[in-house]
């Protein structure tokens, strides 16, 4: 009988072995690299490597987003923020906005950077309006907005069709000692442009 026992547990282990083997590789490596040695580095060092290859999907982007969330002591913001980003490149921009509110409700602090990710989301929704609040809460958390920020705004009133708001925007930004750089004038350029409305446009520049 014992005979028996140890032949099953050998043809469970063999199958278990199998399946295992013909998972794919990036999944065997985080395993293999998390369990062996429990410590956000080595973690953190693997989502950096899988967001930086260029084929990390959607379903994997959560699961590393879930497992972060869970360690203790949390990893550092800018693995949440590659995490989103990524997600945000495959256009799942809701997942974005989801998983932002995730993070501060578990008590995880954004970055400039992940403020920005976030607005960039609103921008490609065609929700400008929420942009703004997202720039009030930049500025709560103690941060100051960078040109970039406000470029991503600009660009997003265009898209809608929001031409006096951008054109008031732009004035306010640069009333407040922001200096806009080349990308901000072909923002507005050439989505005047395509409006028709160029000769207007660069006599609000004063050219």
């Amino acid at each position: 009988m014992m005979k028996l026992f140890e032949r099953s547990v050998a043809a469970v282990v063999m199958k278990k072995k199998k399946i295992i083997s013909e998972l794919p590789l990036k999944v065997i490596t985080f395993t293999s690299s998390f369990h062996s040695h429990h410590s956000n580095p080595h973690f953190e060092q693997f989502v950096r490597d899988r967001c930086k290859s260029g084929n990390l999907g959607i379903e994997e982007a959560k699961d590393l987003f879930d497992n972060a969330i869970q360690m203790r002591p949390s990893p550092s913001i800018l693995l949440f923020t590659q995490l989103l980003g990524v997600i945000c490149k495959l256009r799942q921009y809701s997942t974005v906005f989801t998983l932002f509110q995730t993070m501060e409700s578990e008590g995880i602090r954004p970055d400039l950077v992940t403020f920005s990710t976030l607005i960039n989301c609103f921008c490609q929704m065609g929700k400008a309006d929420f942009v703004f609040a997202v720039v009030g809460n930049i500025f709560k958390s103690g941060f100051e907005p960078n040109i970039i920020i406000f470029n991503t705004l600009l660009k997003g009133l265009f898209k809608e069709n929001r031409v006096k708001d951008a054109i008031q925007l732009f004035y306010k930004i640069t009333e407040i000692g922001y200096t806009c750089d080349d990308f901000t004038y072909n923002i507005s350029l050439m989505d005047y442009a395509k409006l028709g409305m160029l000769i207007k446009l660069l006599s609000c520049f004063r050219i």
